[in-house]
């Protein structure tokens, strides 16, 4: 099969019976490794000699993961990505062609960076195929991402414990008045599996293919008994990710209560491990305050205490939320102030910087050496809204200074990855 002229030195495509089998075949978390590919395919008798293979296979397997894959797949298939005026590089990211006539293809890199200071996104969900996801990256200016695993388990709201502790949260609220409870579990448990949903397999194949611009967090689920999370941190560290991406809120664990956290401080001191914890409100069901109890900011306060080492990243800053926004912003402020090993980012919630209240606060208590820019990509597509439209938001902030807005967009996490 033909490559499209738009990827560089690119592998060659594995043959149509190839990809079929991998993608039955293939570990049923490996969600993204072969779908990746079939978006360089040219033509369109190759994409359709796959439709016709693949298409009966959603109806064969009985694994709702293998399924999602193939679904994934043919999704690519059917609608190919062309993104003008971009080529992709082997390990390097996406360029404009003048750019890589300019400056070749091996010398190429952040010398063909607009205005070029370290620019790093602290929270990407990689989720869109490699060109589209390094030509917004280009267009926005970003030199370096951090992409997130999320390990989740749909099969989590049947164990007892978890069903009562949702049961008990749900019964508190209005909805409750309105909405079954059994109701409320299949949106959960459908959000839980979502076939965009990263492993951390996936994002270890993204690191391996692009190591100079992405730094991979793995993802555990600390619900789990001792033995899964050991294996699941063993795992994380032949991967030699960066760090631990954890929902509290989606994984069903309180950071203040859990047998595994001692584990885990283990392993971060060992490893050197940045902590990253979903703070406030998500989309779908865990848009109900009441549901996402787990995921408040003062819950991480006996790990900080004992932890003093470990950095803790409080994604969305506390403050996600369409019901109530900022709801937990003044615990996670407050946290900041009292543990130097805090940080916060601004994922979905860079409005924050626009309240000129919040960033005097902001001033006062966490300081904006721990303020990292997010762009919790791409789910601000969905909205129209571009990475480089968030970026120049916060490169034209009156509110801040020009070092502060050089820090958040890129000095403190270049600082905090090691980042030269």
């Amino acid at each position: 099969m033909q490559t499209s002229e738009s990827y560089i030195g690119s592998p060659p495509l594995p043959e149509p019976p190839d990809i079929v089998t991998a993608l039955l075949d293939d570990p049923p978390d490996v969600r993204w490794r072969v779908v990746r590919q079939l978006f360089r395919i040219k033509e369109r008798r190759d994409r359709e000699v796959l439709i016709q293979a693949l298409q009966p296979c959603l109806y064969e397997v009985d694994d709702f993961r293998v399924k999602s894959r193939i679904t994934l797949a043919l999704q690519a298939l059917h609608r190919p990505l062309d993104i003008k005026n971009y080529v992709l590089l082997k390990e390097k990211g996406a360029f404009k062609p003048t750019e890589v006539e300019a400056f070749g293809t091996e010398e190429i890199g952040e010398s063909a960076m607009p205005n070029f200071f370290p620019v790093v996104d602290f929270h990407i969900h990689p989720k869109t195929p490699d060109l589209k996801f390094f030509a917004d990256m280009h267009e926005a200016g970003v030199t370096h991402g951090v992409i997130l695993a999320t390990d989740t388990d749909p099969n989590d709201v049947e164990r007892p414990e978890i069903r009562n502790m949702l049961k008990e949260a749900f019964s508190s609220t209005t909805q409750s008045s309105h909405m079954p409870f059994e109701s409320l579990l299949k949106h959960i448990k459908a959000s839980l599996h979502s076939p965009t949903h990263v492993s951390n397999q996936d994002v270890a194949d993204w690191v391996r293919d692009y190591p100079d611009i992405l730094i991979g967090f793995g993802s555990v689920n600390l619900s789990k008994d001792p033995a899964y999370v050991e294996r699941a941190l063993e795992e994380l560290e032949r991967m030699n990710v960066r760090g631990i991406n954890l929902l509290p809120h989606a994984q069903f664990f309180n950071p203040s209560d859990n047998e595994n956290m001692a584990v885990l401080s283990d392993y971060c001191r060992r490893t050197g491990s940045i902590i990253m914890s979903h703070s406030g409100c998500a989309p779908g069901p865990f848009e109900i305050p009441e549901l996402c109890r787990n995921a408040r900011p003062n819950l991480w306060e006996p790990f900080l205490a004992k932890n003093p080492d470990v950095p803790l990243v409080l994604a969305h800053f506390g403050s996600y939320s369409k019901e109530i926004p900022g709801l937990w912003l003044f615990e996670a402020l407050q946290l900041g102030k009292k543990y130097r090993n805090v940080y916060a980012d601004l994922a979905a919630v860079e409005w924050l910087l626009d309240r000129e209240n919040v960033v005097q606060e902001i001033r006062k208590t966490i300081g904006f050496d721990r303020i990292l820019f997010g762009s919790n990509y791409p789910y601000s597509l969905a909205t129209d809204v571009s990475l480089a439209y968030i970026i120049s938001g916060i490169k034209a902030n009156t509110n801040l200074t020009p070092k502060e807005k050089r820090k958040v967009l890129g000095e403190n996490a270049a600082r905090l990855l090691n980042i030269a």
